[in-house]
């Protein structure tokens, strides 16, 4: 009989690229004129703003040095990440993570997608296209180390079958691809967990089979409620159960948490609830506070269910802050198993 052997929760911003140094301060830079920032209880809000309700409350966290610490916090998580696989042994890979115009256009955007095809085509650095010309090489580096390299990774038809046909019996209407649409690719949230999470790892020349499970966290208005995530995790779970071939399976949820604001209060919320493998502190999570690129918690709520039956072996939080406003994002890491 096949199982879920462990579940993996992993932020993968481009803050944990190397140059980290330059980077944290030019994405301080361009925060100040964002104008897709939201405050803790999803309010739009300036850069000034923030700058002005900080009042000096994250000075403290800036500077090469703090930085430094920071970057090096994660690194040691995301390498933890690669052991504890190691170890595991997994030999299928089921990655929620959340497309943000990668695949889907705005005139169609499915709640839940789930891949069936053969291979997992990475884009190549593809810029989105309102990123300004003088800016398109440094997000493009950037794009690419998190793994949006042009690979082909492997996929698993038969297993995204199966995931989806009893995802269907359990009560979950979900978009089937047997291929990508148009000339779309796959983008960073399923890069990083098949390229940067694994080097190092015997699966890291591409190897590792996978099924892309697509959540909509960002984009009103069908993106799924916090106990809808919770509940498809469980039923991932029982998916793999049913899965022929007494496979081991990793869901890996990618992403997250709070950005490009740091919120620590709804990051630790998360964070304890998951520690816990509190059920209902998961499932209660306010939606007015998962927007923007905090939405990519719901990918962690799902591993959360999916991995209910395991044991919470570790969790790693560093709240990485880049500028005096509180921009940033909340780098967080764990395994269960």
């Amino acid at each position: 009989m096949s199982s879920v052997v462990a579940g993996i929760g992993t932020s993968h911003s481009i803050m944990l690229a190397p140059g980290h140094h330059e980077l944290w301060a030019t994405r301080a830079e361009q925060d100040q004129t964002d104008t897709g920032l939201v405050d803790a209880q999803g309010t739009p809000r300036t850069y000034d703003e923030l700058l002005a309700q900080a009042d000096g409350r994250f000075d403290d966290q800036l500077g090469a040095e703090q930085w430094q610490s920071k970057w090096d916090e994660a690194q040691a998580a995301i390498q933890r990440i690669r052991d504890d696989l190691i170890a595991l042994e997994p030999d299928l890979l089921l990655i929620v993570g959340d497309d943000q115009r990668e695949l889907f256009y705005e005139t169609l955007q499915p709640a839940l997608a789930v891949f069936m095809g053969q291979k997992v085509q990475m884009s190549a650095g593809q810029v989105p296209h309102d990123v300004p010309p003088e800016r398109a090489d440094k997000i493009r580096e950037f794009l690419t180390w998190l793994g949006c390299d042009g690979r082909a990774h492997p996929g698993d038809p038969d297993a995204g079958l199966h995931i989806v046909r009893s995802l269907v019996k359990q009560g979950f209407d979900v978009a089937s691809m047997n291929g990508l649409p148009g000339d779309r690719e796959f983008g960073h949230a399923f890069g990083w967990a098949l390229g940067p999470m694994l080097t190092g790892t015997p699966w890291a020349e591409a190897t590792m089979p996978s099924v892309p499970i697509m959540l909509n966290t960002y984009f009103p208005p069908n993106q799924p409620t916090s106990a809808r995530c919770y509940d498809l995790g469980v039923a991932l779970a029982n998916a793999v159960a049913d899965l022929p071939g007494d496979r081991r399976v990793a869901v890996v949820g990618s992403g997250g948490l709070s950005h490009f604001v740091v919120d620590e209060e709804i990051d630790r919320q998360v964070i304890e609830a998951m520690r816990a493998q509190d059920a209902e502190a998961l499932r209660s999570l306010p939606e007015h506070r998962l927007d923007s690129g905090t939405s990519e918690i719901r990918n962690w709520i799902t591993v959360g269910g999916a991995s209910e039956h395991l044991s919470t072996q570790w969790v790693s939080y560093v709240p990485a802050y880049r500028s005096p406003a509180g921009t940033g994002v909340g780098l967080a890491f764990g395994v269960w198993s």
